[in-house]
């Protein structure tokens, strides 16, 4: 560990530095290379989730007490914005650019042990190192720079679309229940008081938090199931996806969104919380739907128009609309599966067949992707109404990733 000394000045020169430095790098690296568009648009996916995880990370890291920033001056939440911002940049953008072909790994790894590693817990005052803060860099670095790194590397390459899309989705998160929040209360006031409320209403704003979230999270899922791409309009999906929560309401993200600030606002006593959601709604209204609607026509001449008609963007359907009808095929030897055929007689759209085989099997003609065993019934509930559609993607959403997982590591031992 070296030991240092330098003048407050210098430390403010340095910090100003961790932002233009970067900054400038991914600049030179854009005129040098002559980067592709879909490079760019890795490169612009690793700062966003960047700008969220490295926020996030960070945040937690004061709060556990690893370390702590000095000065005032352009602080959210404890934290430098223009520390936060320099970081996103340079773990994103600005390496990823300088070295493609290079590992992630050992892009990160001399930077934690030959910056960090030495000369972290010398910085003061920009920064205070607390107990165990190398435990701190390690976090940061695993939940954000090696990621945003890795999505860069996979978006350009369009490989490991699970992967992205479950990186999109927490830099999504990221951004929806912790970025904008703290920048909105920095501006208008408020404070993250989450454990000063009685547990009882902790609990409650949890569980809402998690239904809320469960609407975006599935819609993000069926997108990269049977739409072959990301929920990002920079990496569009190749399918028109009409099935799942899709088959309920055509703007599923955006509700989920709308409907975490209601609740975050409700439990944080923050009014301008709840009003992002409003902003939200005329941002869509007024920009997204125009851009949307345009973009969908374009690629999917033929089903987008038929579906618009028939699917609401904001206020879910009860019953689900399904242009073609799927297949549910079960056990006859098996009483669960009689009791559960029972169960979906308010199925629209959906055929039950019997065979001799105990698995379940689900088929529509409107995926790419089957479900077998208890995916299949958790997808054939889908087609009875909203309620049971949530339970049916939260059994997915537990489900699917571990399928996905166990048969990647199935591949590697072979």
């Amino acid at each position: 560990m070296i030991e240092l000394s330098l003048p407050e000045s210098w430390m403010l020169t340095l910090r100003w530095g961790l932002l233009l430095g970067p900054v400038c790098l991914a600049l030179v690296m854009v005129r040098l290379r002559h980067l592709s568009h879909r490079t760019q648009v890795a490169g612009l996916f690793a700062f966003l989730y960047g700008v969220a995880m490295v926020f996030v990370s960070h945040s937690f890291a004061v709060w556990v007490g690893w370390w702590s920033y000095g000065w005032d001056a352009l602080m959210v939440n404890n934290l430098p914005a223009d520390i936060i911002l320099g970081g996103a940049v340079l773990f994103g953008p600005g390496l990823y650019f300088s070295f493609p072909k290079t590992r992630p790994l050992m892009i990160c790894l001399p930077i934690i042990i030959g910056l960090h590693g030495t000369i972290f817990s010398s910085l003061e005052p920009l920064v205070f190192a607390g107990p165990y803060w190398f435990f701190g860099v390690l976090f940061v670095f695993a939940t954000a720079h090696l990621p945003a790194i890795y999505l860069a590397k996979w978006t350009e390459a369009d490989t490991h679309l699970p992967l992205r899309c479950a990186l999109l989705a927490i830099m999504t998160g990221g951004m929806i229940f912790v970025v904008l929040p703290s920048l909105i209360m920095q501006a208008m006031g408020g404070a993250w008081d989450i454990f000063g409320k009685p547990s009882w209403l902790i609990g409650l704003a949890l569980f809402m938090l998690l239904i809320t979230s469960l609407i975006g999270v599935s819609a993000n899922q069926t997108l990269c199931l049977q739409g072959r791409g990301t929920p990002i309009p920079l990496d569009p999906t190749k399918r028109l996806v009409t099935t799942g929560l899709y088959a309920y309401v055509s703007n599923p993200m955006q509700l989920s969104a709308a409907l975490g600030w209601v609740v975050l606002g409700l439990f944080l006593q923050n009014v301008w919380i709840m009003a992002a959601s409003l902003m939200a709604w005329i941002f869509v209204q007024g920009m997204v739907r125009w851009h949307h609607r345009n973009d969908l026509l374009k690629r999917f001449p033929t089903g987008w128009p038929e579906y618009k008609v028939h699917v609401p963007e904001w206020l879910p359907r009860w019953r689900p609309w399904t242009k073609a009808r799927a297949v549910l095929t079960l056990s006859a030897a098996s009483q669960s599966h009689k009791w559960i055929a029972s169960c979906l007689g308010e199925a629209t759209s959906l055929d039950i067949r019997w065979s001799d085989d105990r698995n379940a099997r689900y088929e529509n003609p409107d995926n790419v992707y089957g479900f077998t065993g208890t995916r299949a019934i958790a997808a054939a509930v889908g087609h009875v109404n909203f309620a049971y559609a949530l339970l049916g993607q939260a059994w997915l959403l537990l489900t699917v990733p571990w399928a996905y997982l166990f048969d990647r590591a199935l591949r590697r031992e072979t």
